[in-house]
């Protein structure tokens, strides 16, 4: 079936962006499907009037964007495809980091996007869990339960058990919004450590677990919400006379616990 993309006319000033923009929207409205085989390097400079070192220059910002891909061979070429969903996370975690920081965006408001989000995912999990899920929520409450653990550890752990719950609802939308939410987790977690008993958060983990795992919708809530209420007090407590809704993410950046790249790395590795 022949392409519906058409190439429009482009200025010659940044001709390579302004020819992947093009392609880019091709494949988002349609008109590119994935597999589909783009025109020869060749043939795109001579329909763009551009050099071929500008059409390179186009396949390797698509490339870098996981939109298209390229073989050699006899049947080889540059075919269109659609970004794995991890690639997807980590661009819009990394981007929705960079908002937080540059932006005027609050303490507050990430906390309660935080708390409505995990709640859907605690009560689909409880709902339709399952057994391969259970399992790596189970690992991450029982890592956190072996005596001596360091607070960045217990953190770290934090944010494993977390991702599990959120990956229990197998919901793609979900998971997404509280990727973004908890790679940028690590500087809110800044104000906290001093005052985090390792031994209350792991025992609020395990009646969450537990709560899942038997399929009580209810009881997962709750132990939620007393989970969330625990480190509201919390943070009440470090702010002191300072109010959430006056508190911007960007003012925690200066240190991150644990490192930010760690906890990245956790959140979205999906094999683990």
């Amino acid at each position: 079936m022949p392409s519906r993309f058409v190439p429009h006319p482009i200025t010659t000033m940044g001709a390579a962006q302004q020819i992947a923009e093009q392609i880019r929207l091709g494949i988002m409205r349609g008109e590119l499907a994935p597999g589909e085989r783009l025109p020869r390097e060749l043939e795109l400079a001579a329909e763009y009037s551009v050099s071929r070192g500008t059409i390179r220059e186009t396949m390797k910002l698509l490339a870098a964007q996981h939109l298209v891909e390229s073989t050699r061979g006899a049947s080889g070429g540059t075919f269109v495809r659609l970004p794995e969903p991890e690639n997807v996370a980590a661009t819009m975690g990394d981007s929705i980091s960079l908002w937080f920081n540059a932006g005027a965006t609050s303490v507050a408001e990430l906390n309660a996007a935080r708390a409505w989000i995990e709640r859907g995912c605690v009560v689909i999990a409880a709902r339709s869990c399952q057994l391969a899920d259970l399992e790596q929520i189970r690992v991450a409450v029982e890592a956190m339960e072996a005596p001596g653990i360091a607070m960045d550890d217990m953190l770290a752990l934090d944010i494993d058990f977390h991702v599990a719950v959120c990956r229990a609802a197998r919901n793609a939308i979900l998971e997404l919004a509280m990727t973004a939410i908890h790679i940028v987790r690590p500087y809110t977690n800044t104000m906290l450590v001093p005052l985090l008993d390792i031994a209350s958060i792991a025992r609020q983990h395990r009646a969450i677990y537990e709560a899942i795992a038997s399929g009580d919708e209810q009881a997962a809530v709750q132990a939620f919400d007393a989970h969330i209420a625990y480190l509201d007090q919390a943070r009440e407590r470090a702010l002191a006379d300072q109010r959430p809704e006056d508190l911007r993410v960007a003012a925690l950046t200066h240190e991150a616990h644990p490192q930010f790249e760690r906890i990245r790395a956790r959140v979205l590795d999906r094999d683990r």
